[in-house]
């Protein structure tokens, strides 16, 4: 069953988008980013279009997901069924919210709620529509890999929306938002007749990045970069001269799995140049399967920490060593590069690309060691650079 998308009912609902939420709710697009500062509505625009079509086509399957499923409970399905449902609607029975998979309509629609913490059980089915709530948190590879599952059909069109705060200008969303594969809705205050100039005035008062993101919706970058310069160095993709074939790798399994690939050449009589083109990024896949994708003919500098995950890849034929894993030494490393111009990154390596973006210390400042987060790739660079630069790579 198809259907064309209906309009909105004036009187069937206290709730009317504006802006950017009623752009979204005519919208057909394949892929779409809803994004702008906290408080402009994105979050119920998304929703309360899931249940208008869930209401409207009967046999519809939406979606709903965020990185973590117990995340989903005290943000979006709270804001499901105290603004979205009325008072009383039978949707509500059974499970807690705690403990919800789904919610089943009269008519055979379906609202299924998931993370992709448990990816296994969301992949395993098929939608007209999935919506991923705090989109900045996921992958550009956990985007992908949903997308594969829009193939239910009942609605005319099949499409992915991602709902988020704006982050680091590098981040993946707004690349690929920007290179015209996602249709973009930027969203603002003013959409959200509901917002109160206090709640305003709460996120006027906030500082730096914070401000530039959630009250002015700009996808600013944090203070405190690990690498603040990192982009001045980001290239378009050319063949590299010959040179020594090296690369970086931080396992991972729930957390991506990250591996850098390049070149070492000689730039001039002195500059030796490393010039990073390849990269694996991905989650919940076999080391085997990573193996079998690897590039042959690198030297690979691999996390310590994972000595059999070592010998299995040295075992496939892969020349890997153990990596010096000094956080500190290896950011010094990588930032001597940088600042003699001596370390180039293909804008192809969009994982890494993102990450140099978002890397940063701790407000505090009590510590020399970054944030442990958007680091998979970081991490894999500091591997790389180390091994590098300490010769431990035969000429």
């Amino acid at each position: 069953m198809t259907t064309t998308f209906p309009d909105i009912p004036a009187h069937s609902s206290p709730y009317q988008p504006h802006g950017a939420a009623k752009a979204l709710f005519y919208c057909r697009d394949f892929e779409v980013l809803i994004d702008g500062p906290a408080g402009t509505g994105k979050t119920r625009a998304c929703l309360e279009k899931v249940h208008l079509l869930a209401q409207e086509v009967p046999g519809m399957r939406a979606l709903l997901v965020r990185k973590t499923r117990t995340s989903m409970t005290e943000s979006v399905l709270t804001t499901f069924e105290e603004k979205v449902l009325p008072a009383g609607s039978r949707l509500k029975f059974g499970p807690k919210r705690s403990g919800r998979h789904s919610y089943r309509y009269p008519n055979g629609s379906q609202l299924i709620i998931g993370g992709l913490d448990n990816v296994e059980r969301i992949m395993s089915s098929e939608y007209d529509v999935i919506v991923v709530f705090e989109a900045t948190e996921i992958s550009e590879n956990d985007w992908e890999m949903l997308l594969t599952r829009l193939r239910n059909h009942v609605l005319a069109f099949q499409q992915a929306i991602a709902d988020c705060n704006p982050s680091h200008p590098g981040h993946w969303l707004i690349r690929r938002a920007k290179a015209g594969r996602m249709t973009r809705l930027a969203s603002r205050h003013e959409d959200n007749p509901a917002v109160t100039s206090e709640y305003l005035d709460r996120l006027s008062e906030l500082s730096g990045h914070r401000r530039s993101r959630l009250y002015e919706g700009v996808w600013a970058a944090a203070e405190g970069l690990v690498y603040p310069d990192a982009g001045k160095f980001f290239v378009n993709h050319f063949e590299a001269p010959a040179g020594r074939l090296v690369g970086g790798i931080d396992f991972g399994w729930t957390n991506p799995f990250a591996a850098l690939g390049g070149n070492v050449y000689a730039d001039g009589d002195v500059r030796e140049v490393l010039y990073i083109h390849y990269e694996r990024y991905r989650t919940r896949t076999l080391l085997r399967d990573h193996s079998r994708a690897l590039p042959g003919g690198h030297v690979w500098f691999a996390d310590p920490s994972q000595p059999h995950s070592i010998a299995e890849l040295r075992r496939a034929g892969h020349n890997v060593r153990s990596a010096t894993n000094d956080i500190i030494t290896g950011i010094n490393a990588v930032n001597s590069r940088l600042d003699a111009g001596t370390l180039l990154i293909s804008k192809r390596c969009t994982a890494l690309c993102a990450e140099l973006g978002a890397y940063r210390y701790p407000d505090d400042k009590a510590t020399e060691t970054p944030l442990d987060e958007f680091n998979h790739a970081c991490d894999a660079l500091r591997y790389l650079v180390m091994g590098v630069d300490r010769g431990k790579v035969a000429v």
